[in-house]
């Protein structure tokens, strides 16, 4: 891990569950064609999808091993849209051109799961539940008819006994299930797609984090510790861990925390409290995160500026389940970590090239493993000439997130969020 990462990158389960070799440092100079900064999945998927495109002088360079930020650490839900909710996306662009962006992130679902198939790894279940926290049926049926105008998309509504047959706990309503949806270990996908790519003839360095990026002539120049390259292109997809290396980029991108623990082996317990293979979330702003994984319990939530070392995150993670799941209030946790997400005051990706040959993939928010397969996929057809879709993207470029009063702003709102969620939830109680 590259010095001065955060406490909360501790070990994780993941890590656990593969067997994952050393991608080397890049020692000598070179010359490319597509320089790819980071190999979280954006990264990754953008070199994916240009090898697709019969691209093979493309390098990757990480500063740590790939996934070994954000990408290899969120809770593992592959569903479709965006951080900026679907309503908010209409009301920027337009219910038609709103439709079609959400459907390239619910194609990029299935791409994702061909991609697992082609490259053989697992997937831990099938489907994403959204649960009602306010059991509210009427509001939730709104929420349902707004999703679909907004996206076209067919939540599978559930009352309270059928939403039982998938998550059975007295703290929720119905529920909305997106059948399409599914999870899985996302560090083992994202070394899937490194190790492909490598053995496909692209470069994929580890440990080699650019520290200076210039121009060269009509291209760009990257400077690591040990070797040069040179690239005609650049795209950079460092996410919410580089806080220097494109200044524009970086002031436009807030690093925000999310949790993640996972219990000890629950034999017995699980399977009468979450009988259904799908992943669970809820209707809260910062809502709880959850899924089966064997005969343990993955839980993940909560929205911070805060840096916790493993203990804090396990016990609050402890508190969170005691409130969903009353008869788990006694459960340990084997493994507890976060990660920075990258977000943009406007609450979607930053997408595009910020100069000639410089290009960003970048600010996925919490809501990234769709979005950043279709990121891959747009911004390796602009590479090659075709921009239609990019152009999509054009309005939510680069724009100052504010310093560090802007992400105690972020804060504050969640607080804010957080305290209206808490009314909205005694007042259904009531």
């Amino acid at each position: 891990m590259p010095t001065g990462w955060p406490r909360f990158h501790s070990p994780t389960w993941y890590e656990d569950r593969i067997a994952a070799r050393r991608f080397p440092r890049i020692e000598s100079d070179r010359s490319v064609r597509v320089a790819v900064i980071g190999a979280g999945l954006a990264g990754l998927s953008t070199a994916f999808s240009l090898l697709e495109r019969g691209h093979r002088d493309v390098v990757v360079l990480e500063a740590g091993q790939p996934g070994e930020g954000a990408s290899g650490r969120n809770g593992g839900f592959v569903f479709g849209g965006f951080s900026l909710g679907p309503e908010p996306l209409v009301r920027r662009v337009g219910l038609d051109r709103a439709r079609v962006m959400q459907r390239w992130t619910h194609e990029a679902v299935d791409r994702v799961r061909g991609r697992c198939a082609a490259l053989g790894v697992s997937l831990d279940g099938e489907g994403v539940l959204l649960a009602d926290w306010f059991r509210n049926r009427k509001g939730l049926d709104a929420l349902r008819d707004a999703i679909h105008r907004a996206t076209g998309l067919e939540l599978l509504a559930l009352d309270r006994a059928q939403r039982s047959a998938w998550v059975c706990s007295d703290r929720y309503g119905g529920g909305l299930l997106e059948p399409g949806a599914f999870h899985f270990n996302p560090l083992a996908y994202v070394r899937a797609l490194a190790d492909e790519l490598d053995a496909s003839g692209l470069s994929v360095h580890g440990d080699s984090a650019v520290e200076r990026i210039e121009r060269a002539g009509g291209g760009w120049r990257l400077r690591t510790r040990d070797a040069t390259v040179r690239a005609d292109r650049v795209v950079v997809s460092t996410g919410g861990y580089d806080r220097r290396l494109v200044p524009r980029l970086v002031r436009s991108i807030h690093p925000i925390g999310t949790y993640v623990a996972v219990t000890e082996p629950l034999p017995g317990r699980l399977e009468a409290l979450i009988p259904g293979t799908a992943a669970v979330y809820d209707t809260r702003f910062a809502f709880d995160y959850y899924r089966r994984i064997g005969d343990r319990l993955l839980w993940g939530g909560r929205i911070s500026i805060a840096d916790r070392d493993p203990d804090a995150i396990e016990a609050l993670m402890r508190r969170d389940v005691a409130r969903v799941f009353p008869s788990l209030a006694d459960v340990r946790f084997t493994h507890s970590w976060g990660g920075w997400m990258s977000y943009a005051r406007h609450q979607m990706p930053i997408l595009g090239e910020l100069e000639p040959g410089l290009w960003a993939a970048s600010a996925f928010g919490g809501h990234g493993m769709a979005p950043t397969t279709m990121a891959g996929e747009v911004i390796a057809e602009a590479l090659d000439g075709e921009g239609d879709r990019l152009e999509a993207f054009r309005s939510w470029g680069p724009s100052w997130a504010g310093g560090p009063l802007g992400r105690w702003t972020a804060q504050a709102s969640y607080w804010a969020y957080q305290a209206r969620d808490a009314i909205r939830a005694w007042r259904s109680s009531g």
